[in-house]
């Protein structure tokens, strides 16, 4: 089980001083005192998604082990902030991995006898919902997030301000532009959408 230690002493360093030790000077030790301060929100995240410690705990080492280049790719305003979304599109992508049904168990007789009755509407849905994953794609990073957690995770504007740290006002910006975005993506692809 991850345990999570907290120092009594005061952090020394902002977390922009954290990131820039190792964005410039590749000190591994700046990224891991950067990680350990939000070690328990990741992990928090990885068990709202996964359901389980020790997928969670698994993705939090995945997590870690990805930053090292990750960090280097991306201009990253506030650590947190992306941090946060980074984790949760890491254990999306492990939870979307563990819900994929493999084929090959099956014996070629039964795959024969099962693609002769109509499959049941539960394999429909990835047909379905791919123009909205596609155009949810095309947006921009900060719109496709502000969508995804005021629509499918229902969280709040002042809660999706928090993470991002941006006023209130920005978020609905955001929430509108991508919704704005959505439809006319989904529109040229022939989806008439509720958006």
């Amino acid at each position: 089980m991850l345990r999570f230690f907290r120092p009594n002493t005061p952090e020394q360093h902002s977390d922009e001083q954290l990131l820039a030790r190792y964005v410039q000077k590749g000190e591994t030790e700046a990224l891991g005192q950067l990680f350990e301060r939000y070690m328990p929100m990741v992990y928090g995240v990885c068990l709202k998604i996964l359901k389980d410690t020790g997928k969670a705990e698994d993705a939090v080492m995945g997590i870690y082990e990805s930053l090292t280049a990750k960090v280097k790719e991306h201009k990253i305003e506030s650590f947190r902030g992306w941090l946060y979304v980074f984790a949760r599109n890491f254990c999306l992508m492990e939870w979307r991995k563990a819900q994929r049904r493999p084929t090959n168990h099956h014996a070629p007789e039964d795959m024969a006898f099962f693609d002769a009755v109509d499959a049941p509407a539960e394999y429909e849905l990835p047909q379905e919902s791919a123009p909205l994953e596609k155009c949810l794609k095309q947006l921009n990073e900060l719109q496709r997030n502000t969508v995804q957690w005021f629509y499918y995770e229902e969280k709040s504007y002042k809660e999706i301000s928090d993470i991002i740290e941006e006023d209130v006002g920005k978020v609905r910006s955001y929430i509108q532009n991508g919704r704005r975005n959505l439809r006319l993506c989904l529109e040229k692809q022939g989806v008439t959408s509720a958006l």
